[in-house]
């Protein structure tokens, strides 16, 4: 371990010399990376958006259990509240009386229409009272609904928007688990590139390598160099991806407000933390491809030539 330790600055400069002796290579390689870590920029950004843009939509999403008329004692109510909270992945419920419904009602309404609804206030109030449900996840929806609506005599609807809501959120979900994916595979695309170059890097040093092993250096001591070198290419790589990822990102936060449509339901993530998370990301990732692509070569040209 000591040995491998002091000879660290020995492989850093033998691979800072290739870099440069091969530097045709080197660019050609850091360029492929570079391209492959930009399309994972993007769907590392996409997928992270998508992620907060589900969550949006799931806190914003819940259960409307409308009261039958019958249940009017605060005892009645109260039980009723307490059985509700009992039931499974309900998170919180909340009690809205019929004026509170109404009034959420004519907020909802055109502001030319708005005074027509207030004749409905009082006893001619057609709404019934209602509990908020919230859920812990918004795929559990539809379960939490179809409990309500087996209290009868109870609860007289129960609605959260329907199977429109439900492929909301599962459409999110689907695109994000895809983006998740692509993000995998143009990992393996870059290693695949890096492995090629390293490779190319090899055989021309081949004799400079057949020296080596003649007067009794070990494969671990033949294969530090270049893969300190994969690690640079994939560093080089991965410094264009940062700074577009950042200043892009920046750009488009800015311009849009941080806002989809206009929504707060589609807010885009905040610049800070996330587009340097990424970047570090691109970073980690074009040093790991690069250790790792390089790593393969180098063992299987080793493994041919024993």
């Amino acid at each position: 371990m000591i040995k491998l330790i002091k000879s660290i600055p020995f492989h850093v400069k033998s691979a800072g010399k290739s870099v440069i002796r091969h530097l045709a290579l080197t660019i050609s390689s850091s360029s492929a990376v570079m391209v492959t870590l930009l399309l994972m920029s993007l769907f590392l950004l996409i997928a992270g958006n998508i992620g907060a843009f589900t969550k949006n939509i799931e806190e914003g999403l819940g259960i409307l259990a409308e009261i039958d008329d019958s249940v009017s004692e605060q005892a009645d109510l109260d039980a009723l509240q307490q059985e509700i909270e009992a039931l499974p992945h309900v998170e919180a419920v909340s009690f809205s009386s019929k004026d509170e419904q109404l009034d959420r009602f004519i907020s909802n309404q055109d502001k030319s229409a708005q005074s027509l609804y207030e004749a409905y206030r009082g006893e001619g109030n057609p709404l019934h009272a209602a509990f908020d449900v919230s859920v812990d996840d918004g795929k559990n929806l539809e379960t939490v609904q179809k409990a309500l609506e087996k209290m009868d005599g109870r609860i007289v609807k129960a609605d959260f928007g329907g199977t429109t809501t439900s492929d909301l959120v599962d459409g999110l979900s689907t695109v994000r688990i895809a983006g998740g994916a692509l993000t995998l595979v143009l990992s393996c695309l870059a290693i695949f590139l890096i492995s090629n170059t390293i490779k190319t890097t090899i055989y021309s040093r081949s004799h400079e390598i057949a020296i080596m092993r003649n007067v009794g250096a070990t494969n671990g001591f033949i294969k530090m160099p270049f893969m300190i070198e994969g690690m640079i290419i994939g560093l080089i790589g991965a410094i264009i991806p940062m700074l577009i990822t950042f200043f892009g990102y920046r750009y488009l936060y800015g311009v849009t407000g941080g806002k989809v449509l206009s929504s707060a339901m589609f807010t885009l993530q905040p610049i800070y933390p996330f587009v340097l998370q990424v970047c570090g990301l691109l970073l980690l990732a074009g040093i790991v491809v690069g250790l790792v692509g390089s790593f393969l070569a180098v063992t299987k040209y080793l493994r041919w030539k024993r």
